[in-house]
C-alpha cells in the first residue's frame, strides 16, 4: 500500500509536535504551581494523540502500527471530559472531587465494548486496519461493536460532546455574569475560553450535518482540520501569554473555606504558614513590590524564592483572599495614606492609579470601591476622614 505524505500530512505532524510540547509544558507547570490546570494539560495531550491517530490514517502509516487502531475514540472521549473539567475547575475555584470519576463512564463503556478488538493478535488487527483504511464509512461506522449497532459510538460521542459543550457554555456565561468586573488574568482566561469553545463547536457540530446532509468524508475533514487548527493556535498562545506557563489558564489562588482549612492544619503546618506569611508581608511591604504595575504571583514567587503554591496557601489561610486582592488591598491602603497626608492632593485619578501600580483607572476604581466602600473621586473630594478597611 502506498504511503501518503503531502502538505496536509506535514501540517498534521507540525500540529502534533506543537500539541505535545504545549501539553507537557502545561502539565509541568500545573504540577508545580497549579493543580487546577491539570485537566487542560490532559485535554491538550489527548487531542494531540487523537490527531496523531488521524494522521496515521490519512498517511496510511497506521499499517505499521495497527495497535493504534480504534484508539482515537479513547482520546476524544477523554478530551471531552477534561475540557469540561477545565472550565468547571476555573469557574468554581476547585480541584478534583471523587465524583469527577463519573465522567469516565462513557470511556469505560467504549473500552468494554471494544475490548476484544484491542486484544486481537497483530495479524488480525492489521487485517481490520487494511479493510477500514480505504473506506471511511466502515471506519466511522464502528462495525466491530460487540454490544451496539453500527454508527452507535459516533452518534453517541456527538450527542455527548454537544451536551458537554452546552454545559460549558452555561457555566462560562454564569461565571461572566457573577464576576462582573474581571481582573487582568480573568480577562485573559475569558478570551481563551471564547476561542476554546468556538473551536470545540466545530469538533461535534459537523457530525450532525453528516447525519442528515453533509457528506461523511467532508464532515471528517472539517473536524480533523479544526483539531489541527486548535493545536496550532493553542500552542502558539503560550508564547503570547506567558502566564499560561504558570497556570494562568486556571486560577492560581484556589479559594477554599478558610474556617475548614484552618481546622485541618496541624500545629506544625500552622506555624510554617505563619512564618511564611511574615516573610511575605515583610518582603512585599519593605520593597513596595505591590506598586509595580502588572505584578503577579509568579513574579513575586521569583523575587522572594518561595514556590507559588506556598505563597497562595499562606495568603488564603491568613488573609482569606487571593494574591490579586492581597496586592490590591495594599495598594489601596498606600493610596489612602498618601491622600490623607495631602501628598497627592493635586493628582488626577489616572495619576493616582498609576502611582499605586494599577494598569488603568477602571481597575483602580473597582479596587478602591471594594476596600473603601466609596469611589476614589468621592474620597479625594471630602472623605479623608473615612478609615481604611483592612
Amino acid at each position: 500500500m502506498e504511503i501518503t505524505f503531502d502538505f496536509i500530512t506535514l501540517v498534521h505532524l507540525i500540529a502534533i509536535a506543537f500539541g505535545f510540547v504545549s501539553a507537557l509544558v502545561i502539565l509541568y507547570f500545573a504540577k508545580r504551581t497549579n493543580p487546577a490546570n491539570i485537566p487542560l494539560g490532559i485535554a491538550q495531550l489527548c487531542i494531540s494523540l487523537a490527531v496523531f491517530v488521524s494522521f496515521s490514517l490519512v498517511s496510511k502509516l497506521i499499517i505499521y502500527w495497527p495497535f493504534w487502531y480504534r484508539t482515537g475514540q479513547i482520546f476524544t472521549l477523554t478530551f471531552i471530559a477534561m475540557a469540561f473539567l477545565h472550565t468547571l475547575f476555573y469557574t468554581q475555584n476547585r480541584l478534583w472531587k471523587w465524583y469527577d470519576l463519573l465522567h469516565a463512564i462513557p470511556l469505560l463503556i467504549y473500552l468494554v465494548d471494544y475490548w476484544d478488538v484491542f486484544w486481537l493478535p497483530y495479524s488480525q488487527k492489521l487485517e481490520l486496519t487494511l479493510k477500514d483504511i480505504n473506506n471511511l464509512d466502515l471506519l466511522l461506522g464502528f462495525y466491530q461493536s460487540k454490544y451496539f449497532g453500527p454508527h452507535f459510538h459516533l452518534q453517541f460521542r456527538t450527542f455527548l460532546y454537544s451536551g458537554y459543550w452546552a454545559a460549558q457554555v452555561v457555566i462560562f456565561a454564569r461565571w461572566l455574569q457573577k464576576e462582573g468586573s474581571l481582573s487582568a488574568k480573568d480577562r485573559i482566561w475569558r478570551n481563551w475560553m471564547l476561542v476554546f469553545l468556538g473551536c470545540q463547536f466545530f469538533f461535534w457540530f459537523p457530525f450532525y450535518l453528516g447525519f442528515y446532509w453533509l457528506d461523511i468524508l467532508a464532515t471528517y475533514q472539517i473536524v480533523n482540520a479544526m483539531a489541527v487548527f486548535w493545536l496550532l493556535i493553542s500552542s502558539i498562545s503560550l508564547f503570547f501569554f506567558p502566564s499560561f506557563l504558570y497556570g494562568g489558564l486556571a486560577k492560581a489562588d484556589i479559594k477554599t473555606n478558610n474556617v475548614k482549612h484552618k481546622a485541618q492544619l496541624t500545629n506544625v503546618e500552622e506555624k510554617k504558614l505563619k512564618e511564611l506569611m511574615h516573610i511575605i508581608e515583610d518582603r512585599i511591604e519593605k520593597n513596595k513590590l505591590f506598586l509595580k504595575a502588572g505584578y503577579g504571583l509568579p513574579e513575586f514567587s521569583k523575587d522572594i524564592g518561595i514556590p507559588v503554591y506556598q505563597i497562595s496557601k499562606s495568603i488564603t489561610h491568613h488573609a482569606g483572599m487571593g494574591f490579586i486582592d492581597f496586592t490590591n488591598q495594599k495598594r489601596i491602603k498606600y493610596c489612602v495614606e498618601k491622600l490623607d497626608s495631602g501628598d497627592w492632593k493635586n493628582f488626577t485619578i489616572e495619576a493616582i492609579a498609576q502611582e499605586c501600580g494599577f494598569n488603568n483607572r477602571n481597575s483602580f476604581t473597582n479596587a478602591f470601591k471594594k476596600f473603601m466602600g466609596v469611589l476614589p473621586s468621592e474620597y479625594k473630594a471630602g472623605h479623608n476622614s473615612l478609615p481604611a478597611k483592612g
